[in-house]
C-alpha cells in the first residue's frame, strides 16, 4: 500500500514540476527569474527521478 502512495506522490510531483515548467516559459527569455526557476525546475525533476527509481527498487 506504501508503494502506491510513493507512486501516487510522485505522479502529483510530476504533474506539478511540468506545470510550473510550462509557466517558466512563459517568462522573458532574458530574465534572471526565468533561469533560476529553470534550474530550480531541473533540480526538483533529478530529485523526482531520484525517487522513482529508488521506489522502484524495493
Amino acid at each position: 500500500m506504501a508503494d502506491l502512495e510513493v507512486q501516487a506522490a510522485l505522479s502529483q510531483a510530476r504533474q506539478a514540476a511540468s506545470a510550473a515548467s510550462y509557466d517558466i516559459q512563459k517568462l522573458s527569455e532574458d530574465s534572471i527569474e526565468r533561469q533560476a526557476l529553470h534550474n530550480l525546475i531541473t533540480a526538483v525533476d533529478a530529485i523526482i527521478q531520484a525517487l522513482d527509481a529508488d521506489s522502484d527498487g524495493d
